[in-house]
């Protein structure tokens, strides 16, 4: 009975909005969006970098994987050595050089469902140096904070500290002293709390709706850019109480979204 249930729970996925079963296979093809109701469901790290990448001809940078002279050249190595991650940490976060509509780009996904950890901040550290480095646009994947959270394995790795999370924005600032674009999505809307991370925002903010235009489903009225919350995360003491979002978009045209936001930086 219990093979049944494990094997129950790899092929079908359960929609967090109507609670309908879906394929999961069927889901993946249709970019994680339901088939009853149209609602957008969280999307795996990986899912979604070979999603708004053009090909699967991605250079990894997740620190468990990523090239050893890169990390040299980016001055890496010894945090990399430092923290030793396994190979299935990838799925905490996924980051990778590729192109987005035909513009080069860096690109750094934090899973939906990870605590923030360790290992997302020296994920994030290494795409922003090589962005840096190869003087490329940076963007960044950040879901909801109000999402239900599962740790690592292992489970002792500390969570995202204060400390960690001023030091990325120090880091993403030298990105603006360099003229690099930076750009961030924010995906997964609590319907409560809105958009709310604890990761540092680039200079355009997208926010990914929660399901598609024209669905027949109610779906909630997003404020207007500058609009606040007053809610914050539960979890954090330094999770922000107001984002500023520049764009809505659907998860279908954000790739050419992007892609028309690289081709307008690049002139």
């Amino acid at each position: 009975m219990a093979l049944y249930k494990d094997r129950h729970r790899e092929l079908w996925n359960k929609c967090t909005n109507c609670g309908e079963l879906v394929f999961k296979q069927a889901l993946e093809r249709n970019s994680y969006t339901c088939p009853n109701c149209d609602y957008y469901s969280p999307m795996p790290a990986d899912g979604r970098l070979r999603y708004l990448f053009d090909s699967e001809a991605i250079f990894n940078l997740h620190p468990a994987s990523i090239d050893r002279e890169l990390l040299d050249t980016i001055r890496m190595a010894d945090i990399v050595n430092q923290n030793r991650f396994p190979e299935e940490s990838q799925w905490l976060a996924s980051a990778g050089e590729g192109a987005v509509s035909n513009c080069p780009a860096i690109l750094a996904v934090v899973a939906p469902y990870a605590v923030p950890q360790r290992v997302h901040f020296v994920t994030l550290l290494v795409a922003i140096r090589t962005a840096l480095e190869k003087k490329l646009p940076f963007i960044t994947v950040y879901p909801s904070d109000a999402l239900a959270k599962k740790r690592s394995n292992p489970p002792e790795q500390p969570e995202l500290s204060p400390t960690e999370i001023t030091y990325l924005t120090i880091e993403m600032n030298h990105l603006s002293q360099a003229r690099l674009p930076q750009i961030t999505i924010l995906t997964d809307q609590d319907r409560q709390t809105g958009f709310l991370t604890q990761f540092p925002l680039g200079d355009v903010v997208l926010a990914e709706q929660n399901r598609m235009s024209g669905s027949s489903a109610d779906r909630r009225t997003h404020p207007s850019r500058g609009g606040s919350s007053e809610t914050t995360s539960s979890s954090s003491s330094y999770t922000p109480a107001d984002v500023s979002i520049d764009y809505y978009v659907q998860r279908q045209d954000l790739p050419a979204r992007l892609g028309k936001l690289l081709a307008f930086f690049a002139k």
